[in-house]
């Protein structure tokens, strides 16, 4: 198999255009991307010693044109293109389309501050939209429950890339915004390339989280990632990791209980302390009053029977 296409000539020369998805360099120099064009994808290789002769910069999304010689991996089956040689294009029709719906969002008045939701301070439910067995779902869980294990978390698991996953997200998300005992609404999943990423920068998903009733969060990939989806959210927590972020910690809000009771029992007691040295004082104040008019009454009466001895 390796032999065959190796050996086709008309394949070792032909340029092939295509977007730059998921590209990094291994620890031995290699540089590693997938070049997608619509629904077709191939793996590219550009050897150490050939990286560094070139002057480019290769980003995730620049459109380019790559020429090499098309490689078989027994071991998994797999083929790859050996790039021997490229040309920038220009900005990739995904950037292309990412900047497009961005337009169309901030034309719509999605994007702005204005419309977002405050999160609520003490959230009891959360409903959390991810998909099922998935590192993402397992951050998530255990970051929300780390901070606060008595929060309740009602899942939805969802397909978060592909065909299928635009209206399986949008209608997790409908259904737990029908539900009004859910606070808020996590959206997330870990990192991917950016063609695993596309779904979140669709309108019609981004158009069901901004119109929610339930105060929306939004937790897509890896810190450098941002999607639209990130962009119309309440609030963007930069990983799955992050959600816990939502929640108070339990001990903290222990602490502060403490500290008001704390308070309001020195409150009080100063309160009582007052009553009580204010209704000495009252009384102290009538004792002596009535002490006093006791003493007129008694010395008017000795008074007047001492006057009547002498007519």
């Amino acid at each position: 198999m390796s032999t065959v296409l190796e050996n086709t000539s008309d394949l070792q020369y032909d340029y092939v255009l295509g977007d730059v998805s998921d590209y990094g360099v291994s620890g031995n120099g290699h540089a590693h991307f997938d070049l997608v064009h619509e629904d077709s994808t191939i793996h590219c290789v550009i050897f150490s010693h050939r990286l560094r002769s070139f002057d480019i910069t290769i980003d995730d999304g620049t459109h380019i044109a790559v020429k090499g010689e098309l490689s078989y991996y027994a071991a998994n089956g797999s083929v790859s293109l050996i790039v021997e040689d490229f040309v920038e294009v220009g900005e990739g029709n995904y950037q292309q389309t990412y900047q497009e719906n961005k337009r169309i969002l901030e034309e719509d008045g999605l994007l702005s501050e204005k419309t977002k939701q405050s999160l609520p301070e003490f959230p009891r439910r959360i409903g959390l939209v991810t998909s099922a067995d998935s590192d993402a779902r397992e951050d998530a869980v255990t970051s929300i429950h780390g901070r606060h294990p008595d929060v309740d978390i009602v899942i939805h698991h969802t397909t978060v890339q592909g065909d299928d996953a635009m209206l399986s997200m949008m209608q997790a998300i409908s259904e737990l915004d029908d539900n009004a005992h859910i606070d808020v609404i996590v959206l997330t999943r870990g990192g991917g390339s950016e063609k695993d990423l596309r779904v979140f920068n669709e309108t019609p998903l981004c158009r069901v989280i901004h119109n929610t009733t339930t105060p929306f969060v939004v937790g897509v990939g890896h810190e450098n990632d941002r999607t639209l989806a990130d962009e119309v959210a309440d609030k963007r927590v930069m990983t799955p990791t992050h959600a816990g972020e939502i929640v108070p910690k339990k001990e903290e809000l222990e602490t502060e209980l403490e500290g008001v009771t704390d308070r309001l029992d020195r409150a009080y007691e100063r309160s009582v302390q007052t009553q009580l040295e204010a209704t000495v004082n009252d009384l102290d104040t009538a004792y002596e009053q009535q002490v006093d008019r006791n003493l007129a009454t008694f010395s008017t009466d000795l008074d007047r029977a001492f006057e009547a001895l002498h007519v």
